[in-house]
């Protein structure tokens, strides 16, 4: 082991909390989900004899307007899914009332299908609780459907605290972990977080003053400054603590 990894693993021992964000950290959402709106995609064109990718892109249009606010307005997964998919169909001239329903349940019922954790993210997770560590969820969502996420994925029994944008009523770069650190009486210095974000996880955290580490599948990993730190595995991450 290296002297920078010796370094990373005595600051990651003296941490009390392990904070990580959810979609694409510690499961593949984008996947999933993707899979889940092209389900609908279909339902829709086999119907209605609409053009898939017509109906893909137009659905990409309306989901960067709706999730613009980081789902900041109190409402549930259901309530969002209703008004995208109720607008992709207004917008394609479907009388909407007599289909909604059906496409939210093609919807949910793919989602669940396709759900599937990062690898090493279920190990993590056990050794943490092992070692004693508090597990803390911070996420962007709507908390119902992080809440039923987490319980599908079989992470319930290692998270100590779930929290989301949508129950706190703060996005990640407009306050959302002061605000849980002061709900919590967590000291900055007390917590490790790790996200896929550059931008709404590693420096919204940093910002905080918690040690925030990018995770990033795409690139090597990098243990030499507290400021830039990225890891690249969850199993390297667990070999650091154990090792």
């Amino acid at each position: 082991m290296s002297e920078s990894e010796f370094d990373l693993k005595a600051t990651l021992s003296s941490k009390t909390w392990f904070g990580f964000d959810l979609d694409d950290t510690l499961h593949e959402f984008r996947k999933a989900s993707g899979q889940a709106s092209f389900s609908v995609f279909e339902a829709i064109s086999d119907k209605y004899r609409k053009p898939v990718d017509h109906l893909r892109t137009k659905y990409q249009e309306i989901l960067k307007e709706s999730t613009a606010h980081a789902f900041t307005d109190g409402r549930t997964s259901t309530e969002y899914r209703r008004e995208r998919f109720t607008r992709l169909l207004q917008d394609n001239g479907i009388d909407e009332s007599q289909d909604i329903d059906r496409l939210l349940g093609i919807y949910q019922s793919s989602l669940r299908f396709n759900l599937a954790l990062k690898a090493g993210a279920l190990q993590l997770l056990e050794t943490l609780q092992r070692l004693d560590k508090k597990v803390i969820v911070i996420t962007e969502g709507p908390a119902d459907a992080q809440e039923w996420t987490v319980r599908e994925l079989g992470l319930w029994p290692y998270v100590d605290v779930l929290e989301t944008t949508n129950k706190v009523g703060k996005s990640k770069i407009d306050g959302l972990f002061g605000a849980i650190l002061r709900k919590y009486n967590i000291q900055p210095g007390d917590m490790a977080y790790f996200g896929d974000n550059e931008i709404r996880d590693v420096h919204a955290a940093q910002k905080e003053g918690i040690l925030a580490i990018l995770y990033d599948q795409k690139q090597e990993s990098d243990l030499r400054y507290p400021n830039s730190l990225r890891i690249n595995s969850w199993d390297q991450l667990q070999t650091i603590l154990l090792v």
